[in-house]
């Protein structure tokens, strides 16, 4: 979970100045200089004697690295390298001011990509992870679980390739681009899709009943039907709201959804947060002030970080679960091993007031039923020149004081384990055992 807190950046220290006219000061600016210049080497001489003695090996590493690498490296390919190795767990990371200038695009909800995410089989076979509300390959009907079988910047040019050649392509492709795609491993169902690159707002709810599925865009106020279509099997009276990530507008969509369900009288919500990976706090405790059931407070905590000098920080947040809910409301939950960060806290928020008792959480069972496990929450912190260090700062605790930190939800708490493959095919046979259990 990140939670935005970032130093000031350090202010200039000072305007540049004029320089003297007269060629007498000729000398004196010299002189001026050749004392700076001694001044500066001593005071290098002397910080370099003192630093740790391991912060020397570093600067030394990079300046030998420089001048003897058998063939030339540009300064900022070299850097790049060793701020890779910058990870003192698998949360923090170094950004240069251009890559952390992306990531806060995405983060805020503007997308500029083709919103494709892809994997690979043991055997080779590239499989779209996700695709990425409103985005240009969601619009263009690619789903979930799709093999990707060819590709081209047209349909005469389609050729094979593996997942590096295929994101390669799709980064130095500036225009459209065509995707052969299907469920079938062997292609038999394959069909081509044209990716309209263009920007967009990234829609992170996904709203189905057994009618329709809608996005909403909350920047433009409206709503628009999702390529995936109505949910078969649902309950008349139940909706099903997906958030994939705590970024950008997602709280607004949330609240949007909550209310539109509510107008069509479904009293029953089942939320899935299956591979969400989290985001900032600030959009978890907006999106966890609808879920508060039995908090008596007006704003009660909905997460505590704890840092490594025993300080504690409380968030929290309105309860609104009146707002949106009736006493007879039944949420369920759907996870697995990828949900993780804030979606764990938003199902402590969940279980710590009640609204969502264990045996309604369902887990995908691979290996073991569980959720990730990640309770701990990232600062990050901005040199002058623009570069952020993301650094975990502290770990989380849910309300009730639980810290699923390493741990996850487990199957042993009283969550239902469901066994179903990560991927959907053509049907999403996780949510169809879980709608069946319910019938």
């Amino acid at each position: 979970m990140d939670d935005e807190k970032t130093p000031a950046d350090p202010a200039d220290d000072g305007a540049p100045r004029g320089a003297g006219k007269k060629p007498r000061y000729a000398l004196i600016a010299a002189g001026s200089l050749a004392l700076a210049v001694i001044f500066f080497l001593a005071g290098w001489t002397a910080r370099w004697y003192t630093i740790d003695g391991r912060a020397r090996a570093l600067l030394w590493a990079v300046e030998t690295a420089q001048k003897n690498y058998y063939k030339a490296v540009a300064d900022d390919d070299l850097y790049e390298t060793f701020f890779d190795g910058l990870s003192l767990d698998p949360y923090s990371e170094y950004y240069t001011k251009e890559e952390y200038a992306a990531v806060s695009r995405a983060q805020s909800g503007e997308g500029a990509d083709a919103g494709l995410t892809l994997t690979s089989e043991a055997d080779g076979k590239i499989r779209v992870f996700r695709t990425r509300g409103n985005s240009p390959s969601e619009r263009a009907g690619i789903r979930a679980g799709m093999y990707v079988h060819a590709f081209g910047a047209s349909e005469e040019t389609l050729a094979e390739g593996d997942t590096d050649a295929l994101l390669a392509f799709v980064a130095a492709t500036e225009g459209d681009f065509v995707l052969r795609c299907g469920f079938d491993p062997a292609g038999a169902d394959a069909k081509n899709y044209t990716v309209w690159r263009a920007n967009y707002r990234i829609a992170a709810c996904l709203y189905r009943d057994g009618e329709q599925a809608l996005r909403y865009l909350a920047a433009e106020k409206t709503t628009y039907a999702a390529p995936i279509g109505a949910l078969e099997g649902l309950p008349e009276h139940a909706a099903y709201l997906r958030i994939d990530e705590f970024f950008g507008t997602a709280a607004d969509e949330v609240a949007y959804f909550l209310g539109y369900m509510t107008e069509r009288g479904k009293d029953e919500l089942i939320l899935d947060l299956r591979s969400n990976g989290g985001g900032y706090l600030h959009v978890f405790q907006e999106i966890a002030q609808y879920f508060l059931r039995d908090a008596e407070e007006t704003m009660p905590v909905v997460a505590t970080a704890r840092y490594r000098d025993g300080r504690e920080e409380r968030y929290h947040a309105r309860n609104r679960f009146a707002e949106y809910f009736s006493e007879g409301v039944t949420i369920r939950l759907l996870a697995d091993e990828r949900t993780a960060s804030a979606s764990e806290c938003l199902i402590g928020a969940l279980v710590s007031y009640g609204a969502l008792p264990y045996e309604n959480i369902y887990l995908r069972k691979g290996t073991e039923a569980r959720t990730y496990g990640k309770g701990v929450m990232q600062s990050s912190f901005t040199d002058p020149a623009g570069n952020v260090l993301k650094l975990t700062v502290a770990e989380i605790f849910w309300p009730d004081g639980t810290s699923i930190h390493g741990r996850g939800v487990r199957e042993e708490d009283g969550a239902v384990a469901i066994e179903a493959p990560l991927l959907p095919s053509e049907e999403d046979v996780f949510l169809t055992q879980v709608l069946a259990s319910l019938a």
